[in-house]
């Protein structure tokens, strides 16, 4: 196969894969809460995602990815422009830079991913007087459970980028 159809394939599935994310976190978890909170998939997507490509083209998928998230009406959906395509191309760059791409700085990611997204969204939310400071506790609980995700998503984004690669 050419490359640039592969090329044109990885990036189909990588859509795919974040679509699938997506309506795993507002279809399936969506009214559920777990100990108190909603999982938010949505970074760790991204996380995984971008770390896979590099910091160029994960910042260019994060911008995507996180415009559809805010045009889908997803709450804190404007936050998540900046947070996630912050998030992309810093997971990108400490890849191709720092780390190897393993599941281990995958989950480190992710939860940064996580945990910065949240974090904002929460601090905003907070000056918009739409939640009480004392809810910052769970923040890492939230964290915890949306990396349990993070090894499934991660197989994904390597299966996709070894058929990107072959």
């Amino acid at each position: 196969m050419n490359k640039t159809y592969r090329n044109i394939l990885m990036w189909v599935l990588y859509a795919l894969l974040f679509l699938a994310v997506m309506v795993v976190q507002t279809v399936i978890f969506g009214k559920h809460r777990f100990f108190g909170v909603k999982l938010s998939l949505i970074p760790v997507a991204v996380a995984c995602i971008c770390m896979q490509v590099g910091h160029e083209p994960g910042a260019v998928f994060a911008l995507a990815a996180s415009l559809v998230w805010c045009w889908t009406g997803a709450d804190g959906g404007s936050v998540g422009i900046v947070t996630l395509t912050v998030t992309g191309i810093l997971s990108g760059y400490l890849c191709d830079a720092v780390y190897a791409r393993r599941l281990i700085p995958a989950l480190c990611l992710s939860l940064g991913a996580v945990l910065f997204h949240e974090g904002v969204l929460f601090l905003v939310k907070f000056y918009l007087n739409e939640t009480d400071i004392g809810l910052w506790r769970w923040l890492p609980v939230q964290a915890g459970l949306s990396l349990l995700a993070c090894p499934f998503v991660y197989l994904f984004s390597k299966l996709i980028r070894k058929a990107g690669d072959a």
